[in-house]
């Protein structure tokens, strides 16, 4: 992850800020490095609450089956604890960029926390304003390709053009969920919104293959009982 990548690079240039010159004090180093040590503290605290609310996800999921309000509950906790996770990255990565600007004595513009931009993009999702809530989440996704966030920005995006009927792009961008983060927890929902695309589109045969896939690789998934209902009524339907 992008956080690891950042914390590793620490080690490296602290050494170089004592050949740097006046630009940065000791003391301001100090700071500096105080700073990122309490920040790595919070996010191997996070890093440890993300792992305990995966594993209580598939627990209620596996005990619940369709989805409850408890697993939505525990949805939203995730959800929270990635924007943490997006913000605490985000504050080593600034503390790195002032520990650069000491040493190089120019001066660097600060961005706004990672989850601003998706709180902002989900936002106007949920108040109908697509064509913004799209602008938002691309912008999230372009800078921070790698975020906690990505695959539900990504995953939205898909809603986003999902909800104006425009089902082809909307199919494109819940196919992008899998094709980029296969590993992420939005996939089956991903799958399932795609596949719902592709039956909207008139291809039976395609959406047919993608229901039975998600209850083949996601069998103890919610998205999973849609799946089945979708199955059981192409086949009363005949198609």
């Amino acid at each position: 992850m992008n956080y690891l990548k950042t914390v590793s690079m620490i080690a490296c240039l602290l050494p170089t800020v004592f050949f740097a010159g006046c630009l940065a004090t000791s003391d301001e180093i100090s700071g500096v490095r105080d700073d990122l040590h309490e920040l790595q503290l919070k996010l191997n605290e996070l890093q440890r609450n993300q792992a305990d609310l995966s594993a209580k996800m598939d627990e209620v999921s596996s005990a619940m089956g369709p989805l409850g309000p408890q697993l939505q509950e525990t949805q939203n906790s995730m959800s929270l604890l990635n924007q943490r996770l997006d913000d605490v990255e985000s504050g080593i990565s600034q503390k790195m960029g002032k520990l650069t600007e000491q040493i190089s004595g120019t001066s660097l513009s600060a961005a706004p926390p990672p989850s601003d931009l998706y709180r902002l993009g989900y936002s106007d999702f949920s108040s109908g304003k697509y064509d913004v809530a799209i602008t938002g989440f691309r912008s999230y996704i372009q800078k921070n390709p790698h975020g906690q966030l990505a695959p539900q920005a990504q995953y939205y995006l898909g809603e986003c053009f999902y909800s104006r009927n425009e089902w082809l792009k909307a199919e494109k961008e819940f196919a992008q969920v899998e094709e980029t983060y296969p590993r992420s927890d939005s996939v089956p929902a991903a799958r399932l919104k795609r596949g719902l695309c592709i039956e909207l589109l008139k291809r039976g045969k395609e959406a047919r293959a993608i229901f039975r896939s998600i209850v083949k690789d996601f069998p103890d998934s919610p998205e999973t009982y849609t799946a089945q209902e979708k199955l059981t009524s192409h086949q009363t339907d005949g198609k």
